[in-house]
């Protein structure tokens, strides 16, 4: 889970809407009103460079697959605090700007592109909104809006992908709340690490390749850190804080230079 950066005007549709229907639910805005919906759609999208707010892998459109009809987007719309928190005469959390995120269907829909890597039959591989569901469990897991800007919170481990709290850098008072968050969202499903390793084996061949070269060290970390943490054509890769977490002190500099990661 990395910091998003959220725009501060939210869609002008999504807006005038909940002017007019300021009770109105997701699923009746959803039905009634797509042309807002692909406007939200869009503005998460691009706040987010295209990976899932919890799990950051890609998202991918079924229109872009030429190869996989009847297939659907590994997208939707995930409400971060429930919609079932909206009660009578409270804030409705339905058609909160600030409480949507885009997330992927956490191995949930057999009909996502590229269903070979991305669904699962079992229990166990489901991530992100799936397992988190309806719970209020808000409190006590991390906001991706909220995340420290400049902190590392997670680190990996390089034989299995497994994701974990990184205590050496993660605040004292976010520990339990990132752990909380790594369980409760069930980031270490084994589908998540198989692909998270295989991101880590990517980094390990290209900087053996690079020294094989005779390349200083040095100079082939800070390229690295260039060319696979600043999102191109606004679209960051995806693991985008495995790749963080191995390039160590390189990414850190890039970041807290950076305005946009």
């Amino acid at each position: 889970m990395k910091r998003i950066y959220k725009r501060a005007e939210e869609p002008y549709r999504l807006k005038r809407y909940r002017e007019r229907f300021p009770n109105e639910t997701w699923d009746r805005f959803h039905r009634y009103d797509r042309e807002a919906y692909r406007e939200i759609k869009q503005a998460l999208l691009e706040d987010q460079h295209y990976i899932c707010a919890y799990c950051e892998i890609d998202i991918k459109f079924a229109d872009q697959e030429v190869d996989a009809p009847n297939t659907i987007d590994d997208f939707r719309v995930e409400h971060y605090i429930p919609k079932s928190s909206t009660g009578e005469n409270s804030h409705n959390y339905h058609l909160d700007w600030w409480n949507m995120l885009g997330v992927c269907h956490g191995a949930s829909q057999a009909k996502v592109v590229d269903a070979k890597r991305r669904y699962s039959k079992l229990s166990s591989d489901r991530s992100c909104d799936v397992p988190k569901s309806d719970k209020t469990i808000t409190t006590g897991i991390l906001d991706p809006l909220k995340i420290p800007k400049r902190t590392r919170l997670f680190c990996y481990a390089e034989n299995s992908g497994k994701m974990m709290v990184d205590e050496k850098t993660c605040p004292p008072s976010l520990i339990e709340r990132a752990d909380n968050t790594i369980k409760e969202l069930n980031l270490n499903a084994p589908r998540l690490m198989r692909m998270r390793k295989a991101v880590i084996d990517k980094l390990d061949e290209r900087l053996v390749e690079e020294q094989a070269l005779g390349r200083n060290l040095d100079e082939i970390l800070n390229e690295m850190a260039q060319m696979f943490l600043i999102p191109y054509e606004n679209k960051s890769l995806p693991f985008f804080s495995v790749m963080r977490w191995y390039l160590g002190k390189y990414a850190e500099k890039l970041i807290a230079e950076s305005q946009i990661l």
